[in-house]
C-alpha cells in the first residue's frame, strides 16, 4: 500500500469512527440543559470559540437570535462526551454535534431532502448549504496547502455523485493531525439520507487530537 493510500485509509478510519460514536448515542443519551451554562466549563467555552469561528452568526447555534435547544451526552465506554445543539435557522433544521475534536452538522431532511434531487441539483443544494453556514471572513495561516474554492467541502456538479455514504473533503491530501486551521479541510457526505458537514477543531497551537473521553473531566471533578 503506498503512503497517500495508507494515509486516505487512516483519514477515512477516523470520519468513520466519528459518525459511527455519534450515531450509538440516541436521544435519549443525552441531557438537556435549560441554559448553556450548564454544560461543563471547558466544553462550554470551546464550543463558544470554535462555533463563532466556524459559522455564519445567523446560524451560530449560540446567536443571540438563534433559540437553540443545547444538551450534552458524558462518555461511555463506546462514546465520547458529545454536546448537542437542535434548532431552524435559515431556513434549515439542523442538529449540530460536537465532539472534543470535531463539529458534524446534520441537514434535516424535513428541510433539504438530498438525496430526493438530482444529481447536478444535489452540487448545487449542498453548496448552497455551505454558503449559508460557514463564515467565509476565515483566514488561513497555513504555508503549502492549497486555497480551498468554497468554505466547506462539496461535491461537483459536473463529476462526482453525491450518494448514501459517500464523503467528499475539500483537500484529501492534507492531513487532518496537522491542520492549523479549520478551513483548511472539510468534509460533506450523506448518511441515513441526511447531508452532513463535519469540521475539524484544529488550530496551530495543537498537532494532533486530545483526548475525547476527557473534554468533560471539569464536571467528573465537581467543577463547572
Amino acid at each position: 500500500m503506498s503512503a497517500d493510500a495508507f494515509h486516505k485509509q487512516d483519514v477515512d478510519a477516523k470520519i468513520a469512527g466519528w459518525l459511527a460514536a455519534v450515531a450509538r448515542v440516541s436521544l435519549d443519551g443525552f441531557t438537556p440543559v435549560e441554559r448553556f451554562d450548564d454544560v461543563p466549563a471547558q466544553a462550554r467555552a470551546e464550543s463558544f470559540h470554535w462555533c463563532d469561528s466556524i459559522f455564519r452568526d445567523e446560524l451560530n447555534p449560540h446567536g443571540e437570535a438563534v433559540k437553540a435547544r443545547h444538551a450534552f451526552h458524558a462518555a461511555t465506554d463506546d462514546t465520547p462526551d458529545l454536546l448537542r445543539h437542535e434548532y431552524a435557522a435559515g431556513g434549515l433544521g439542523l442538529t449540530v454535534i460536537e465532539g472534543r475534536n470535531f463539529i458534524l452538522v446534520q441537514v434535516d431532511r424535513a428541510s433539504l431532502d438530498i438525496l430526493s434531487l438530482c444529481g447536478p441539483d444535489r452540487a448545487a443544494a449542498v453548496r448552497r448549504v455551505a454558503e449559508a453556514l460557514f463564515n467565509t471572513g476565515v483566514e488561513s495561516s497555513a504555508v503549502g496547502i492549497p486555497v480551498t474554492t468554497g468554505p466547506a467541502a462539496c461535491p461537483d456538479a459536473g463529476t462526482q455523485e453525491l450518494e448514501e455514504g459517500t464523503v467528499f473533503s475539500s483537500n484529501p491530501a492534507v492531513d487532518p493531525d496537522l491542520l492549523t486551521c479549520w478551513k483548511d479541510r472539510t468534509e460533506c457526505g450523506v448518511q441515513g439520507g441526511r447531508l452532513y458537514f463535519l469540521c475539524y477543531k484544529k488550530s496551530s497551537q495543537r498537532v494532533g487530537f486530545a483526548n475525547a473521553w476527557q473534554w468533560f473531566d471539569d464536571r467528573r471533578a465537581g467543577v463547572g
